[in-house]
C-alpha cells in the first residue's frame, strides 16, 4: 500500500525507516504531493531533510583519510563560516592515525557552518563536521543549525567525570584465556570495559586490540580498603614510612609534566603491541664492514656526490631483496599463504615530533645511490612537515630502521605488517683484528632482522650453498656480499 508525504508531514511512517521507490533530492519538495512505495529503505535522518524548510545544502562528514582510519582529530579549520568554496579547496586539517592531512571539498559553494570546531579530537569516521551551500544568499538559514551531536570529545577543556570502578578480570576469569588475559594485563585495560564477540559473550583477543586501537581509555582502579592500624610490631616500617615526608611533615609532590598523546603515537602503540602479539618474530644478526662504503663515499665526495650510509644500506638491502625474492613476500593472512611482492619498495623510518613515519623509496633496486639519496632527503624533510601523500608511506615491502647517528650497537625493532621483515641498523664502531699477522682495526656496523617466521622459514643449512638454507640467512648473506662491495652499490 503506498502512503503519500506532502509538504505538511508525513503518515503511516514507521519507527526506524521508510520504503521509497528511488532516490529523492531534497530540493525537489514542493507543495505538491509525492508517492512513496515499496523500494528501498530510507534513514530517518534523510526523511527530516525531507521535511525541513532549510536551503538546499550538502552534510560534510568526517572522510576516511587512510584504509585503516577510523577517526581522527580536527586540527584546524582553513576556510571560515561564510567563505567561498572551490572544488579541491583545502576546507581543514584532519590529524589522522598516519599523518596530518587536508581535508578538500569536492563541491563549488559556501560554508555555511562548522558544527566540529577546530581543535576537536577523536571524531569518528562520518561525523557531521560543516554544511555546504550552493548559494551565499543561504548562508545565513544555517546560522543557528546545530544538526547531530557530533560522536567526539570537546575541544574545549570539560571537567572530567570519574570513571565508574570497573570488576576486576578475575570477577569474569572463567570467560578470558590466558593470551586475553595477558594483553587486558599490558593495556591496563579491564574486562567489564569490553563487550566479547565470542561464543556466549567470550572476550577474545580481538576484541580487546579492537578497544585498543579505538582508545578505550585504562579502567580506574577502585580504591582499596583502609588499613588496619599497625601492630606496635610495625613501628620500624611507620619510621621508613615518616622518612618519605618532607621537613614541614607533608608527602612530598613528584615533580612530573602530563603530555597528551597524539592520535599518531596511540594508534602506533595499538598497532605495534597487535604485531608483537600476533606475528612470530625470529631474530637473525649479522657483522658487516664499512670500509669499503666509508672510502667509497669519500671518493663520490671529491667528485661533488654526497651520499650517506643509510643510502649504501637501502641500495644494498634492495639488491639483496631481488635476489633473494622469498625475502620480499608477506603472509596474506585471510589466504593462510606467502605472497611475493610486486616490487622491491623499501621502507625507511623517520622519527618526526608527532610519531614514527614510514616513507617509501619505490623500485630501490632499480635506483642509483644518488637516486635514493634524493629520494630519501626529500621524503623525510615533507614527513617532518607532514606534507606526505597516503600513497608514499602506506605500504612497502620491507622496513629498515637506522640508529647508527645514535650510541646504540644493536637493537631489535618490531615488524609493521603487512611486511614480513624489518632491518635494525646499528652505528658503526671500530674493532680491532688480526690482518697479514698483524693488530689492525676496521669500523663494523651490526644489522638485526626482525622476520615473520611464516615467509622467512629457517631451513637451518649449515654448509654455504646448502639449498635450504633459511631466508633470513641467504638475504643477510647477499646484504654483507652488497654493502662490502662498493662496485655492486654503484651499478644499476
Amino acid at each position: 500500500m503506498a502512503t503519500r508525504l506532502c509538504s505538511a508531514g508525513a503518515r503511516h511512517i514507521g519507527a526506524a525507516s521508510l520504503r521509497i521507490s528511488s532516490m529523492i533530492q531534497p530540493t525537489a519538495l514542493s507543495s505538491s504531493s509525492m508517492p512513496i512505495a515499496a523500494g528501498a529503505t530510507a534513514p530517518l535522518y534523510f526523511l527530516r531533510r525531507l521535511l525541513s524548510t532549510l536551503p538546499p545544502h550538502q552534510e560534510l562528514t568526517m572522510p576516511a583519510l587512510s584504509p585503516t582510519m577510523t577517526q581522527g582529530n580536527i586540527a584546524e579549520w582553513l576556510k571560515k563560516e561564510g567563505d567561498e568554496v572551490s572544488a579541491g579547496d583545502i576546507l581543514a586539517d584532519v590529524e589522522t592515525d598516519k599523518a596530518t592531512m587536508g581535508f578538500d571539498s569536492q563541491e563549488d559553494g559556501y560554508l555555511a557552518k562548522i558544527l566540529v570546531p577546530g581543535g576537536t579530537k577523536d571524531v569518528s569516521v562520518g561525523t557531521l563536521l560543516a554544511i555546504l551551500v550552493e548559494e551565499q544568499k543561504d548562508v545565513a538559514a544555517f546560522a543557528s543549525y546545530a544538526g547531530a551531536a557530533p560522536a567526539a570529545a570537546s575541544a574545549a577543556p570539560a571537567a572530567a567525570e570519574e570513571p565508574a570502578a570497573v570488576a576486576p578480570v578475575g570477577a569474569s576469569s572463567d570467560k578470558i584465556g590466558p593470551a586475553v588475559r595477558r594483553l587486558l594485563h599490558e593495556s591496563g585495560l579491564q574486562a567489564g570495559q569490553i563487550t566479547g564477540t565470542g561464543l556466549k559473550g567470550m572476550l577474545t583477543k580481538g576484541d580487546v586490540l579492537a578497544a585498543i586501537s579505538g582508545g578505550v581509555a585504562p579502567a580506574k582502579a577502585p580504591a582499596p580498603a583502609p588499613a588496619a592500624a599497625p601492630a606496635p610490631a610495625a613501628a620500624p616500617a611507620k619510621a621508613a614510612a615518616a622518612s618519605v615526608v618532607s621537613g614541614g611533615g607533608r608527602p612530598k609532590k613528584e615533580a612530573y609534566t602530563d603530555e597528551a598523546v597524539t592520535q599518531m603515537r596511540t594508534i602506533i602503540a595499538a598497532r605495534l603491541l597487535e604485531s608483537k602479539t600476533t606475528t612470530p618474530h625470529q631474530y637473525y644478526s649479522a657483522e658487516v664492514c664499512l670500509d669499503p662504503v666509508m672510502e667509497m663515499r669519500k671518493e663520490l665526495k671529491a667528485a661533488g656526490v654526497g651520499v650517506s650510509v643509510n643510502d649504501c644500506v637501502i641500495r644494498a638491502a634492495a639488491l639483496a631483496l631481488a635476489e633473494v625474492p622469498e625475502a620480499n613476500s608477506y603472509y596474506n593472512v585471510a589466504q593462510g599463504e606467502v605472497l611475493p611482492n610486486d616490487a622491491v619498495d623499501v621502507s625507511v623510518a623517520v622519527s618526526t615530533e608527532k610519531g614514527l613515519f614510514t616513507p617509501i623509496v619505490k623500485g630501490a633496486n632499480i635506483k642509483s645511490l644518488s637516486e635514493i639519496s634524493a629520494d630519501v632527503k626529500d621524503l623525510a624533510g615533507r614527513a617532518r612537515e607532514n606534507k606526505l601523500k597516503p600513497e608514499e608511506f602506506m605500504g612497502g615491502s620491507f622496513s629498515i630502521s637506522n640508529l647508527g647517528m645514535f650510541p646504540v650497537d644493536q637493537f631489535c625493532a618490531i615488524i609493521n605488517p603487512p611486511q614480513a621483515c624489518i632491518m635494525a641498523v646499528g652505528r658503526g664502531v671500530k674493532k680491532v683484528v688480526l690482518k697479514n699477522g698483524k693488530p689492525a682495526t676496521k669500523l663494523v656496523m651490526k644489522v638485526t632482522l626482525s622476520a615473520d617466521t611464516r615467509v622467512f622459514l629457517d631451513g637451518g643449512g649449515v654448509e654455504e650453498d646448502d639449498e635450504i638454507a633459511g631466508v633470513g640467512a641467504k638475504f643477510l648473506d647477499a646484504f654483507t656480499k652488497n654493502i662490502e662491495s662498493p662496485a655492486k652499490l654503484m651499478m644499476v
